[in-house]
């Protein structure tokens, strides 16, 4: 009797990709999630409307505030697992574009959420007169 693989059977060799789409689930979940705020901020708008001016304001900036959390909890998991998957791709599957399309498609994504924050810091706020 052979022991069990914890490498799944559906993973084929060369299927670059499959790596790139799986790559790409960290930021699909965080763009879905934004979006998913964005809905729920207008919702909360409609509905607080009549509260008036202040309590609209409170109310959203806790939607957002709630939806900002999850989405940095949401795409590190994902990231995690991500990483964890490659690094069995890379252990049980030798010679794979699978693991290195998911690592340069991880990497892309990265660079793609934090630019917003690097574009903040990097160009100035009040310009010299």
């Amino acid at each position: 009797m052979q022991p069990a693989s914890p490498m799944p059977q559906t993973v084929s060799r060369g299927d670059l990709r499959r790596g790139i789409l799986a790559g790409l689930a960290p930021l699909a979940r965080l763009v879905a999630l934004v979006a998913l705020t964005l809905v729920l901020t207008a919702i909360a708008r409609t509905v607080t409307a009549s509260l008036g001016f202040f309590a609209q304001q409170q109310v959203s900036v806790l939607v957002f505030s709630v939806g900002l959390l999850l989405g940095i909890a949401v795409y590190i998991v994902s990231c995690v697992r991500l990483l964890r998957r490659i690094a069995v791709w890379q252990r049980y599957v030798a010679d794979t574009p699978l693991a290195a399309g998911a690592l340069w498609t991880l990497a892309t994504s990265a660079v793609i959420v934090l630019l917003p924050f690097l574009l903040a810091i990097l160009l100035p706020q009040h310009p010299a007169p």
